[in-house]
Order: C-alpha cells, then structure tokens, then sequence
C-alpha cells in the first residue's frame, strides 16, 4: 500500500475524502454524485488495499451536510464494506464518528438510521 495519502477534492455535488495509510477516511460535504458509481470505485479501490495493511486504529470521520437517496446507498455499502474487511483484522479497531450541525436533524437522523441498518456503534457528534 501506499504510504501517500489521497485526497479526492469536492465538487458541487461530491464531498471532500481525506484517505490517510495512517488510519483516517474523512469524507466532508455534499454527497449528492451525479456518477456514484464512478465516486465510489475510487474510494473503495483505495479501501481494498489499505486494508491490507490498516493501521491499528482506524477512524472513519462523517462530516456530511447534505445526502441524497443515491448517496446514501453507496455510503451504507461503503461503510458495511469497512466493517465486513475490518472483522477479518479483529486486533485492530475501528472507530466511525458521525458529525451533524446542532440543527439538522434530517443529518443526525441519517447517522442513527447507519448505526441502526449496519449493526455498530456509530458516534453521533453534534458540531455547535
């Protein structure tokens, strides 16, 4: 795996992913992608292999503002993804933080609908 981290810059309609060898994916933004397919390929390319070799910790940060029903999908497979590779490496720990604005309850409602549909303690943590 490359030790090089990778960042996928936003676009009106696709967040920012910070995918760091050392234990970090952020994804920060709008996830409303016009091609989802071709946004998520990338980051489950990078997912694959470094998961190879993942850090001790791993710390998948949410920071979403808005998700449409497109977004979400590829979100929630993405994410169930991480869980089922990272089950394998069961000495290592994963941690998922959702982020929310004090005031969007539409987004603080999705992190507790992923915590829910995927099974795991997602941290919900509300941004003042």
């Amino acid at each position: 795996m490359s030790e090089i981290q990778k960042i996928l810059s936003p676009t009106r309609s696709t967040p920012e992913v910070i995918l760091d060898p050392k234990g970090i994916i952020k994804i920060t933004g709008r996830l409303i992608p016009d091609n989802p397919i071709n946004f998520f390929n990338q980051l489950d390319e990078w997912i694959s292999e470094y998961f190879f070799n993942p850090a001790d910790i791993t710390c998948l940060e949410i920071c979403l503002e808005y998700i449409n029903s497109e977004g979400t999908k590829h979100l929630l497979d993405t994410i169930h993804k991480i869980i089922h590779i990272h089950l394998k490496n069961n000495k290592k720990k994963l941690i998922i933080n959702w982020y929310y604005k004090d005031d969007d309850d539409d987004m603080l409602e999705k992190g507790t609908f992923f915590s829910s549909a995927l099974g795991v303690y997602i941290s919900l943590i509300r941004i003042v």
